[in-house]
């Protein structure tokens, strides 16, 4: 024996014992000319083979042992079924054993010379194209060769057209691949439904024409293996769901039966079978009510069973608590959420969402605070979802509640590339929710009047002793003065460090800060990397902001006349937009508009006239939908992941299409492809094609929107240059 562990030596030599005595078996069977039990002892020798060679009996071990043992079943398999003409593919595959000479015939046919499993894809082409049905039968049978599960249900599917499709074949389709299912569908739970068993019972939305006849099979077979009192699991393929209010019934019958829950409660009924469901259960007890219901929700069906449960009204709660619990940390109607609840009653509500819980709808209903609180703490993101959702305490206001979430917020660029982009998507759905706590129309009404809070309530000045203190805003940087008979300090005497009110007064300090840094990262970046536009009402609330007061008059707006020009010089009576550069290059003003604002001596809040401005080169225009403008440059892994991460990018492993892909515009993907190692962090990466995909497809490139163009190349030429930009190979 070769390269076995002493721990494992004993088992390796006993199954190479009794598959000896199966060789023997197959050299007597062979000498009587009984070739109907040599192909029932190939499956036999199949199957000590699988669980001899299991890591639990040998430790995997057997395989690498079975040289001398496979010569010797080839030797006496050659013999019995000799291929006269090799040229015939059927002849080849009518093998009960997948000897080394069929094999290397299968392999020549194919054109894959050497390949000890040779793919039987270009058979499988030209059996269904010539409706050979002795071939398509063949190619699901043999033990030589492999067939990928798409082109094993077409098999199945031409099989059937021809009336040719039958339990032996459909019996090894499944024995070779358990979940088979996937591929042939018919039959799922309902969408929405979530609970541990959906997973496992989930199936292709599209079925395949052969799904009938296939499910026809399963569910006698499901029948018949869980028949008795110990149901035989493993020959049950997965994926596939039954059919029939009898399987409902027996995973009833066998509370402590988790896998009958899983793979049975969720059985496809009809109308008719889920009203047969409701008389049964009226004669059950309270708790196999209960137990029925968790069987149903999987299916999407359990609502039914609601009045017999003793919640009449509690359907449209239901309802929402089975969508809730779709996404993870997704945007909730809170006024539906109410109207649910007051139609179930405080009583029926409680007991539904003890029956299945949703965080986010008890945090509506302000029943889980304490839980709530805690989740936030950890970054859970339904957690941060649902904290946007609870009513307020006593005491707490909505500015209270709005700065807790931009600390929660502060949290999110410590956390990895791609959890920093769904933490983020929280906080803002965390927002929204908090908005329609306050009674405001959406979350940027929310931002505007919270931060209008945060100026209103900075405390004014006090005195002590003969001291003056207050917080004084420089632009839209405030300044903490301290100052004594009018004239101004350059240090804080410690009489002031001490009074409480001094601590207070440095609090607002910061939340002011906070407050620019958030305008200038935020909604001015957001308007300029754009072309953003605002209306009258929001450009006067954000001018009434100390921060929005000092940033946007240095911006370059355009006005609905088409003028150009700085605040004081467009009209305001109608939304204005951001100028992003592509605008001003469009009208031939950009260097008017450099030279003006270094005349001016302004200071713009972020780069906008000056901002880096790409263009679509003629190349990209030969090239139609993709750009290679940074392909082939080698990249620290770690360092691009983090500054794609911050400028909206999410990175994928190298198994994805696209290896960073951010969205730009409604509808409109940038996606990168990579060469890298596992993931981004794990070492050098290089970069690749850049494409724009709409509904998945390339999009040319002089279709993009010149703005949303420009700022994705400004991004990855950053990463480039940033992350150290050294040509490949």
């Amino acid at each position: 024996m070769v390269d076995v562990p002493g721990m494992y030596a004993d088992a390796v030599r006993e199954e190479r014992d009794a598959l000896w005595l199966l060789v023997d078996e197959a050299g007597g069977l062979a000498k009587a000319g009984d070739l109907a039990g040599l192909r029932d002892l190939a499956n036999r020798v199949r199957r000590r083979l699988a669980t001899g060679d299991s890591i639990e009996r040998t430790g995997g071990h057997l395989g690498g042992n079975m040289a001398d043992i496979s010569a010797a079943l080839d030797d006496v398999y050659d013999e019995a079924f000799p291929v006269r003409n090799p040229d015939d593919p059927a002849e080849v595959l009518d093998g009960p054993w997948p000897t080394a000479r069929r094999a290397a015939m299968l392999a020549s046919a194919v054109d894959r010379v050497g390949w000890r499993k040779p793919p039987l894809e270009p058979l499988a082409e030209r059996a269904i194209a010539d409706d050979d049905v002795r071939l398509l039968r063949l190619l699901v049978l043999t033990p030589l060769g492999r067939a990928g599960r798409e082109t094993v249900v077409r098999i199945l599917d031409a099989l059937h057209v021809a009336g040719a499709l039958d339990v032996e074949v459909i019996e090894k389709a499944f024995a070779d691949d358990a979940y088979l299912g996937r591929a042939i569908g018919g039959g799922s739970p309902a969408e929405g439904a979530t609970t541990s068993a959906s997973a496992g019972s989930a199936v292709a939305s599209a079925s395949a024409c052969c799904a009938p006849v296939v499910r026809d099979y399963f569910d006698a077979l499901a029948w018949r293996l869980t028949s008795p009192a110990e149901p035989d699991w493993d020959e049950l393929p997965e994926v596939l769901v039954p059919r029939g209010l009898r399987f409902v019934l027996r995973a009833l019958d066998r509370p402590h039966d988790r896998r009958m829950a899983q793979r049975f409660g969720p059985a496809e009924l009809t109308d008719d079978e889920r009203s047969a469901l409701v008389d049964h259960l009226r004669d059950r007890t309270a708790e196999q009510r209960r137990y029925a219901f968790e069987l149903r929700l999987p299916a999407g069906d359990a609502e039914v069973l609601l009045p017999v449960l003793g919640l009449p009204g509690a359907e449209p709660l239901l309802r929402l608590v089975l969508a809730t619990a779709a996404t993870e940390a997704g945007r909730q109607d809170r006024a539906d959420i109410l109207a649910a609840a007051r139609r179930a009653g405080d009583d029926g509500a409680r007991r539904l969402l003890g029956l299945c819980p949703s965080e986010v709808i008890s945090a509506a209903l302000g029943w889980n605070r304490a839980a709530v609180e805690k989740r936030v703490k950890r970054n859970a993101l339904s957690g941060i979802a649902a904290f946007g959702l609870l009513p307020l305490a006593d005491g707490e206001t909505v500015l209270d509640r709005h700065l807790a979430l931009r600390e929660v917020a502060g949290r999110g660029p410590k956390l990895g590339p791609n959890r920093r982009h769904s933490h983020a998507a929280a906080v803002a759905v965390a927002l929204d929710h908090l908005a329609q706590v306050a009674g405001l129309p959406d979350a940027d009404r929310l931002e505007w009047d919270c931060e209008a809070r945060v100026v209103t309530e900075t405390p004014g000045d006090w005195h002590i002793g003969d001291y003056t203190v207050g917080v004084r805003l420089a632009d839209a940087d405030p300044v903490l003065t301290v100052s004594r008979a009018g004239r101004a300090l350059k240090s804080v005497p410690a009489a002031v460090r001490t009074d409480p009110r001094y601590a207070h007064a440095r609090e607002h300090q910061e939340r002011l800060r906070d407050q620019a840094r958030r305008m200038r990262g935020g909604m001015i970046e957001r308007l300029v990397a754009t072309g953003g536009t605002l209306n009258p009402d929001e450009l006067h609330r954000l001018r009434r902001l100390p921060a929005g007061q000092a940033m946007l008059p240095a911006l370059i707006w355009q006005d609905r006349t088409g003028t150009v020009g700085l605040l004081d010089q467009i009209d305001l009576d109608g939304p204005v937009t951001a100028a992003h550069p592509f605008l001003l290059y469009e009208r031939r003003l950009l260097a008017h508009w450099q030279a003006e604002i270094v005349r001016l001596l302004i200071q713009q809040p972020v780069k906008q006239a000056f901002r880096e401005l790409y263009l679509l080169t003629p190349a990209e225009r030969d090239t139609v939908d993709v750009s290679r403008r940074f392909a082939g440059h080698t990249v620290d892994g770690r360092v691009a992941g983090q500054l794609l991460s911050g400028r909206g990018w999410s990175t994928h492993d190298r198994y994805d299409a696209y290896q960073a892909t951010r969205p730009v515009t409604a509808g409109l993907t940038a996606a990168l492809a990579c060469e890298l190692h596992g993931y981004f962090g794990g070492g050098d990466v290089v970069v690749g094609e850049l494409r724009f995909l709409a509904a998945g497809s390339a999009v040319p490139l002089a279709e993009v929107p010149p703005v949303a163009f420009s700022e994705v190349i400004r991004d990855l030429d950053l990463v480039v240059s940033a992350a150290g930009a050294e040509p490949h190979g």
